[in-house]
């Protein structure tokens, strides 16, 4: 801008004259006022600027490039205007001043390649032209250096303009680059002070460390050693001890004893205290345990189940300390004011005699005392050949039931059951039978087996099934219902009322002509749930029969609210009807008919037996009086042969 006030000052004010005052002053205010309104336009961007970030600088730079193109212009007008007046040495100076000018351009525009283009041209273009078209040969040697310059000068400027691009987008990546290192140094920065302080902490948590690793260490011991509430050890750290106890035995020549306890009596203080009562009792318990051997010599295998191991410790060393821990067990027990008294069934097993394994020993443990637990023996029992005998027994039977309706060893066999007052078959009772490869095996000794296997539900089905389809096609008598029994196993399934359903559908059978059969012991432990399935049952218009009543454990008020059709009378008490058992059965049809149910006598087997009922009252009888069991095709051709009943 300087540069421009003082050349264009020198060039009007060096060659003025009268002729052309009037028009170079005009000129020369032209350029001044737009020199000036340049700088106020300058100066008001920097001011703006450097208070506010400015977003739009494409503005800036139109604003500056149109100053500058208005400059060139102006300039150019200069030998437009007076080319006609000047004299060599202005025409020289001229050309001198726009040389001048325009070789300075690429410098002051190489931002931008096309102003500095334009600007070249603008300004040297003109007078070029001006200077070839002239009559005078020196005036045409000038404007062909004028074209020779301004070709030079814009070859310049497109080089001038690259570099200067190339130099603003190195000096932004530079300076990309420096605020990058500064950001890393300050994130270096940043992680030490982290880093130092870590360190610090850490120093700190160090000097506690150790004696936190020896506390985690004892509890991750108790959490996978021990049990969480007796603090004997539990399943697995038994096993182990057990196992290194045999092997030590096996090298000493001493043998090892194995007690497998399980409390008689515990579920009943646990469901009515509660299991905070039920807990503390247990804790009692494994504190009278340990009292016989070491400490890490007891574990709990679950529930109301421990394991004590005896070192040294031959069979009647054995039976001695586990009579003693029987009776410890039966002292009273006081837990939060009450008083509880247990009982314990103990089994035992000897290593090496017995096995040299830990899992197969308590196995074996285990099994003598389910055996002695069954049997009612109130002392401790050993393992031995007889009991492995039966238990290899049971396996085999197991082993053969589990493919017994595959292979169709299975069938059912149907007992009359006959009303009292007119003999004539009101029901048939199915009778699960099994061909075990020739052999007959009683349902007292499979029935368990598949009910402990869950078997039962399997089996269970097929009889329901099996009896539906028959009763469906019955010739013989086609109103007699049929009476099923069924395991409380199969009772307690959430699916068996479906199962019912789909049974009913399938074979056709009418509702009212299934009898369900299920024992008083059912009710014991399960009301809640027996009364619900009981409900859907007798909704479908299904008869339930209670069986073997008077042998179980159930109460008045159970029964009461239970709404059974039919109660049995147990066959033990039509064998002692001419002693006690009368009485029981005359109480029990007493309850029967306040309860509004009719009653089964089964078990009959004389006429006196038979007539006795009757005259009580008794509405349906059931037994080899009348006839045996029988397979399905011999329903055809049976007939009653007690015609003369009653009399």
């Amino acid at each position: 801008m300087l540069t421009t006030f003082i050349t264009v000052s020198i060039l009007t004010f060096t060659f003025i004259n009268e002729q052309n005052y009037q028009a170079k002053m005009i000129w020369w205010t032209s350029m001044i006022v737009l020199v000036v309104i340049r700088l106020i336009d300058i100066a008001e961007w920097k001011l703006r600027s450097s208070k506010t970030n400015v977003a739009n600088g494409q503005l800036g730079l139109w604003r500056f490039s149109l100053g500058s193109v208005l400059t060139a212009c102006v300039w150019s007008a200069y030998p437009l205007f007076f080319f006609t007046q000047m004299d060599i040495v202005e025409f020289a100076t001229t050309v001198m001043i726009f040389s001048s000018i325009a070789g300075g351009s690429p410098t002051v525009l190489a931002g931008s390649r096309f102003l500095t283009l334009l600007f070249t041209i603008i300004l040297m273009l003109p007078i070029s032209i001006l200077g070839l078209t002239a009559p005078e040969q020196y005036l045409n040697f000038m404007g062909v250096l004028g074209l020779v310059f301004s070709v030079v000068m814009i070859l310049s400027g497109v080089k001038a303009a690259k570099f200067t691009k190339d130099s603003i987008k190195l000096k932004n990546t530079n300076a990309q680059l420096l605020d990058e290192i500064n950001s890393n140094k300050n994130q270096v920065s940043n992680v030490n002070s982290e880093l130092k302080l870590a360190t610090s902490k850490l120093n700190t948590v160090n000097l506690d460390l150790e004696q936190e690793v020896i506390k985690r260490t004892e509890k991750i011991f108790q959490l996978s050693n021990l049990d969480a509430l007796t603090g004997l050890k539990n399943r697995k750290a038994f096993t182990l001890e057990l196992d290194n106890l045999i092997e030590k035995s096996v090298e000493n020549g001493k043998p090892v004893a194995l007690l497998f306890i399980d409390l008689d009596g515990f579920k009943k203080i646990n469901d009515t205290m509660g299991h905070q009562v039920g807990d503390r009792t247990l804790i009692e318990v494994a504190n009278r345990l340990s009292a016989f051997s070491d400490a890490n010599r007891c574990g709990r295998w679950g529930g109301d189940e421990f394991l004590v191991a005896l070192s040294y410790s031959d069979q009647d060393t054995a039976m001695s300390i586990a009579s003693a821990m029987m009776t410890s067990i039966a002292q009273p027990i006081n837990v939060s004011g009450n008083e509880f008294y247990l009982t314990a069934s103990i089994g035992i097993a000897l290593a090496p005699v017995h096995s040299l394994n830990a899992a197969d020993l308590i196995q074996l443990a285990d099994l003598t005392m389910c055996e002695q637990k069954q049997l009612g023996i109130r002392k401790p029992r050993v393992f031995s050949t007889e009991l492995k005998g039966k238990i290899e027994a049971s396996q085999l039977i197991l082993d053969g039931l589990q493919h017994a309706l595959e292979k169709k060893q299975l069938y059912l066999c149907y007992q009359p059951i006959q009303c009292a007052k007119n003999n004539t078959t009101w029901s048939f009772e199915a009778l699960l039978r099994w061909n075990f490869n020739g052999k007959f095996i009683g349902p007292d000794v499979f029935i368990p087996l598949a009910e402990k296997s869950g078997l039962i539900k399997e089996i269970g089905a097929w009889v329901l099934n099996r009896a539906c389809m028959d009763a469906k096609h019955w010739q013989c008598n086609q109103r007699a219902a049929v009476s099923v029994n069924v395991s409380i196993i199969q009772l307690m399934d959430d699916g068996f009322i479906r199962l019912l359903d789909n049974i009913l559908r399938s074979s056709g059978l009418p509702p009212e002509r299934l009898h369900l059969e299920i024992t008083e012991s059912t009710f014991v432990d399960n009301e809640k749930k027996i009364r619900t399935q009981l409900e859907q049952i007798q909704a479908r218009n299904i008869h339930v029969s209670v069986d073997d009543f008077g042998t179980g454990y159930s109460s008045l008020s159970q029964l009461q609210t239970l709404h059974v059709n039919y109660v049995k009378i147990d066959k033990a008490f039509v064998d002692n009807i001419e002693g006690k058992g009368d009485a029981i059965i005359r109480a029990t049809l007493f309850i029967a008919r306040e309860l509004n149910c009719k009653t089964v006598a089964e078990g009959v087997e004389t006429r006196e037996q038979a007539l006795a009922l009757s005259a009580m009252g008794v509405d349906y009888l059931q037994g080899y009086y009348f006839a045996k069991p029988m397979k399905n095709i011999d329903l055809i051709s049976w007939k009653n042969p007690i015609s003369n009943f009653p009399v």
